[in-house]
């Protein structure tokens, strides 16, 4: 059979701000830690470039303790609707593998459970208390799918409420992926820093007259681009050193499995190979998604890249001008460009999805990624 899949790549059309209530909570909470960031950035253009006294601020100590404080940000900046639908959807997904795998061992106990226990027996269990427990757990998966489709949806509405042309069975595809925690956090993020420079925009004009306020307006802004920078070295780290490491093993233990089966079904007597055929197919899908797989991670990972490449020219000049600048004026017309160049990379900031016009494939999606998480 052939498995017809393409990749859509969906875009921000427009930029709708959050609510005044959900920008003060972000704002409320990244302020102080950005503030003390900023306090950093000024102490690094004075101390050393390295130091063999370990009590010794040098510039090294200063932009780890800068990264630590942004770690922090992120941490705040990625709180969404999104972010915590998404982070409903994982633990339900979660309980539900469980409710599985406890299946799986009750089933395997059933075999030698005796069909009556004696009352003070308590820690035995008969087929009927087991049967019982297995319905059970099957009935709390079935209500646990019904509630992932309904946070499915919930987060088509949020994810077309900022702006972003995607349908439901793309959001799946986010679900479903490996990376779809990763790819709900970086649009978060990205939104919120929109969201907060342009208000630091606003501030810093408002600061005219006072030069240092609006440098430290401007310096937030700064670090707000260096934000962007480590969310997407930590992206790209991911998928390089984990994910496609993982998918590689997968690929390998198949493709191993695969010459096995051949030479079974060369070798077996006939009435054997009818199974061993039809194991042969389900192996070749799971290597063809898997490959899929891979190239999907890699196309998100160089759009992940492009982003980062265009933010990186925007801080280096941030930075330099932060260290540098006499003047207020300089420093909002610079902000008013950083808004532009963040508005024509915001296609960048989501994800190329998967459509599945092959319902075996989208299963076999969904396990590879249960396979990847499963590696350690």
């Amino acid at each position: 059979m052939r498995v017809l899949c393409y990749l859509i790549a969906f875009v921000f059309c427009c930029v709708n701000f959050a609510s005044a209530s959900s920008l003060e909570d972000v704002w409320g909470e990244v302020h102080p830690l950005l503030s003390d960031a900023v306090s950093e950035l000024d102490l690094r253009s004075s101390v050393p470039d390295s130091s063999w006294n370990p009590l010794e601020a040098d510039k090294d100590s200063v932009d780890s303790k800068i990264n630590d404080l942004l770690d922090e940000c992120i941490e705040v900046l990625g709180i969404s609707g999104m972010s915590e639908s998404k982070a409903a959807i994982r633990k339900l997904q979660e309980d539900s593998r469980y409710c599985r795998e406890r299946v799986a061992e009750l089933k395997t106990e059933r075999l030698a459970a005796p069909k009556k226990v004696k009352k003070w027996e308590v820690w035995k269990k008969d087929t009927d208390s087991i049967d019982a427990e297995i319905r059970e757990l099957e009935i709390r998966e079935e209500e646990n799918d019904k509630r992932v489709e309904g946070l499915i949806d919930k987060l088509l509405s949020e994810m077309q409420a900022i702006g972003m042309k995607v349908d439901r069975e793309q959001v799946e595809t986010l679900v479903y992926s490996v990376t779809g925690d990763d790819d709900v956090r970086l649009v978060s993020v990205f939104n919120n820093v929109k969201l907060i420079t342009t208000e630091l925009q606003r501030l810093t004009a408002e600061a005219n007259e006072n030069i240092e306020m609006a440098k430290r307006y401007y310096g937030m802004h700064t670090l707000l681009l260096r934000i962007l920078l480590n969310l997407y070295g930590s992206y790209e780290h991911k998928i390089d050193d984990v994910y496609l490491i993982r998918i590689a093993e997968i690929i390998k233990k198949q493709e191993e499995l695969i010459q096995r089966t051949v030479e079974k079904i060369n070798s077996e007597p006939a009435k054997y190979r009818g199974i061993y055929k039809t194991n042969l197919a389900a192996q070749g899908l799971t290597v063809r998604t898997a490959k899929m797989y891979a190239d999907y991670l890699r196309k998100n990972k160089k759009r992940i890249a492009n982003a980062k490449s265009g933010i990186s020219h925007e801080y280096e000049v941030a930075l330099n001008t932060y260290e540098t600048v006499q003047g207020a004026h300089s420093l909002i017309t610079l902000m008013r460009d950083a808004n532009a160049m963040l508005d024509r990379i915001s296609e960048l900031q989501t994800p190329d999805l998967v459509v599945f016009q092959n319902i075996e494939m989208k299963t076999e999606f969904r396990k590879i990624t249960n396979r990847i998480n499963s590696l350690k």
